[in-house]
């Protein structure tokens, strides 16, 4: 706390900076959210190689984000390369590579995994894969609790893989029986 101006003594210049230094930081910082870690990425693919059927071999997972923003293509690309030369589950590895909100349609990939950046038209590509068994997943739990993503997996604190049925459903996605025992449906 700094203390009141007392008559006659100079103010300190000094404590007013820190003090708006503060302020400044307070306004300008949102909520921080991390980007997914390699062992978020590990429980990904380890969750998607229980699809029924099974992918196999090398799959594409479109990283999306929306388009005409330098931040948000910086985040598709960190999280491409946190994928390396591919990440192996069993016999599946998947393959990362990043796809533009506005052209998930033509994307041709089996999953698509929202940016924090592209979690606001989460129901915009949602609508534009409906019905074509396109997995839509993400790292925020609340997207999955309002339907707007199919899956959320996280690591931390504990391994945690929430599937919103309904959303599942209507892109037409479906899971293992023993899979469906380990996980939390909304």
């Amino acid at each position: 706390m700094i203390p009141p101006h007392r008559s006659g003594a100079k103010p300190c210049a000094g404590r007013y900076l820190l003090l708006a230094s503060l302020m400044m930081a307070a306004w300008t910082a949102g909520p921080v959210r991390a980007e997914p870690t390699a062992r978020d990425l590990q429980v990904l693919a380890r969750a998607l190689s229980f699809l029924d059927p099974p992918p196999v071999g090398s799959v594409e997972v479109g990283i999306v984000y929306p388009p005409h923003s330098a931040p948000a293509r910086a985040e598709a690309d960190r999280i491409i390369a946190a994928f390396g030369d591919g990440l192996r589950a069993g016999n599946l590895t998947l393959r990362a590579r990043p796809v533009q909100v506005d052209t998930v349609a033509q994307a041709g990939t089996m999953a698509l995994l929202l940016t924090e950046a592209a979690a606001p038209q989460a129901a915009a590509v949602a609508a534009a894969v409906a019905g074509r068994s396109v997995l839509i997943l993400a790292f925020d739990r609340s997207l999955v609790d309002t339907g707007a993503v199919a899956m959320v997996v996280r690591s931390e604190p504990r391994v945690e893989i929430l599937v919103n049925r309904a959303a599942a459903q209507a892109a037409r996605i479906k899971f293992m029986a023993a899979f469906r025992m380990m996980i939390q449906e909304r």
